[in-house]
């Protein structure tokens, strides 16, 4: 019964918010729904629609929360300088924001899009019962010319044709913002979360034409007649209605002022010149590192991202980048790292062989706070990575390495999972000089790296073995025999109609590192440090908890979906005890 108890209690914990959200959303459904039920004034229009009207005008009363929520998550410079602010009082409170910024606007647009449905459908309802109820005696709160009237003629007003605009656009943004679309074609998701503009205008004029009508009593009927400067006493005696008064502009403009004023601070403060891209180096993987310079106004600490943008590609997108190597008084440049993966890094990837990064205009935009940025307060800090998600990661090395006697991170946890050893080629100099260096200052400790190369030998015997014989053409235009594997399939379709000899002369300078090549023979001191497989994370949760008793560490993961699922789960499972795990995370597609 205790262990029951006990489960029952971490789960409300852990589910707080989302029990927290749903207990608000059918609140304000039923307060809303009650009200409209069993008030006087809507007794007329409640005969002529019935329930329709009580489900219509709950669902409205979420819809507006909802819209009014799902923009706080995106005002990226107030959440930045609350960040700043709330950081010195209360860490803790802004920190949790922050991480769970992204659920939270899934979560509120998720509720949106489900309500949005529901709205809907009962207002599809009350055209229908317009025109099957109409009466003589109530033209004016009826919309229909005439019973049996056609429902889809009245759909024709503009109510309807607002109504049915925006649902088209929120399903459209929602069918766009799936996970598997993000990633196949997310030019589609960008452009269509553009029309939240639109959206939001259409919201505030939709309820203004005055369809819903309530009745006037008595007592305010005589002012209400007096105001039309009508004498005729007997209508003081019959029901005077009037439209319902619309309460979305109240939701609605905190926010949208908020929302907006960020807009404007961050057009203004988006650097207009065209950024110089000093370096642009292509590493294993498909992975392009470029070094931007940076105008002295621009300031960023690690764990921090930016926005880019590439006019060459879109005059509209924004793509999120965390910067790698922030800048510093000395050298006036910052880095990152971009892995091609989608279409606008491929179109940027295109551009870069093509016309050459001197030709390009890059914009900047940020930066803008980040969970990760807990990691350089952090007296032990747990960080977890796989493939680029190491990204977040590779500025507090650097830090380390310009700082290696500070006190803040105390201890660095961190752990590389990849699928290639010539991905480690990423890091591989960088981390060779703070190890080299913290030993130097005499704190060896300070830092622990673990590396995990997940492909198995046999893998790699099995694709060397699976080679094959391939004719192609040099820069000299000779004709030359090469022996290729499975490792780079480029090389076996060069003799394709599709493929330009040019074209292959840029992608072979792309690959910067050898598909044989051995880590132990110029990174030694790295070589030791890398394992085969994935990590034994029972193990690895075992040894943190042995070696930091009754201590609360923060466990930080960039990487894919499987691996955050499964480390959540971990560290919600291993805080039973008294060592206490909170999982911080960041992702941006």
């Amino acid at each position: 019964m205790a262990i029951r108890i006990r489960d029952c209690y971490d789960f409300l914990t852990r589910r707080f918010f989302l029990i927290s959200w749903i207990s608000l959303v059918i609140y304000l459904f039923y307060t809303t729904f009650i009200f409209y039920k069993t008030s006087r004034r809507f007794y007329y229009l409640r005969e002529l629609l019935g329930i329709g009207l009580c489900i219509s005008r709950g669902t409205a009363t979420v819809l507006n929360i909802c819209c009014a929520l799902v923009l706080l998550p995106l005002c990226k410079k107030l959440n930045q300088l609350l960040y700043r602010i709330l950081s010195k009082l209360c860490p803790g409170l802004f920190f949790f924001w922050l991480e769970k910024a992204k659920s939270f606007h899934m979560t509120v647009a998720i509720t949106l899009v489900i309500f949005a449905v529901i709205h809907s459908t009962s207002h599809f309802v009350n055209l229908w019962n317009f025109s099957r109820n109409y009466d003589e005696t109530l033209k004016e709160i009826n919309l229909a010319n005439y019973k049996n009237e056609n429902p889809l003629m009245l759909l024709m007003s503009p109510a309807g044709l607002t109504g049915v605009t925006m649902l088209v656009i929120t399903l459209t943004m929602a069918l766009t913002s799936m996970r598997i679309v993000r990633q196949k074609v997310y030019n589609a998701f960008w452009y269509t979360h553009q029309l939240y503009m639109p959206f939001m205008v259409l919201l505030i004029v939709h309820p203004l034409s005055g369809v819903l009508k309530e009745e006037i009593f008595v007592e305010k009927r005589l002012n209400y007649i007096d105001k039309e400067e009508n004498n005729d006493i007997s209508r003081i005696h019959s029901p005077v209605f009037v439209p319902i008064q619309s309460k979305t502009w109240i939701w609605m403009a905190l926010p949208l002022i908020c929302f907006f004023l960020d807009l404007l601070w961050r057009i203004l403060s988006r650097n207009r010149t065209k950024v110089d891209i000093i370096r642009a180096t292509h590493m294993a993987r498909r992975t392009i590192s470029l070094t931007l310079s940076c105008h002295e106004q621009f300031s960023c600490r690690a764990g921090q991202y930016v926005l880019l943008q590439c006019q060459e590609v879109s005059r509209l997108e924004w793509h999120p980048f965390t910067v790698v190597k922030v800048p510093t008084s000395s050298q006036r440049n910052f880095i990152v790292w971009i892995r091609v993966k989608g279409d606008w890094t491929d179109a940027l990837e295109r551009l870069l062989l093509q016309k050459g990064s001197d030709n390009l205009n890059i914009l900047v935009d940020g930066p803008f706070s980040s969970p990760m940025e807990g990691v350089r307060r952090s007296r032990v800090a747990v960080c977890v990575a796989a493939g680029v998600g190491i990204t977040p990661f590779v500025a507090t090395l650097h830090d380390m390495l310009l700082n290696p006697r500070k006190l803040l991170p105390g201890r660095v946890h961190l752990l590389w999972i990849v699928r290639h050893e010539r991905e480690l080629t990423w890091l591989a100099e960088l981390a060779t000089e703070v190890l080299s260096e913290l030993r130097s200052a005499n704190r060896p400790d300070r830092l622990q790296l673990e590396l995990y190369i997940t492909n198995s030998d046999m893998d790699e015997e099995n694709k060397k073995q699976n080679t094959s014989h391939v004719v192609e053409i040099n820069e000299r235009g000779s004709i030359t025999h090469v022996v290729t594997n499975g490792i780079n399939d480029e090389k076996v379709t060069l003799l394709t109609p599709n493929r330009k000899r040019r074209d292959y002369l840029n992608i072979a300078k792309c690959e910067s590192v050898r598909a044989d090549y051995n880590l132990a023979k110029e990174f030694p001191l790295l070589a030791c440090r890398a394992k085969p497989g994935r990590p034994h994370w029972d193990r690895l949760f075992g040894y943190w908890v042995h070696l930091y008793p009754e201590d609360h560490l923060n466990v930080y993961c960039c990487g894919p979906k499987t691996l955050v699922k499964m480390l959540r789960c971990k560290c919600k499972s291993m805080s039973r005890g008294k060592t206490k795990f909170t999982f911080v995370h960041e992702g941006f597609s």
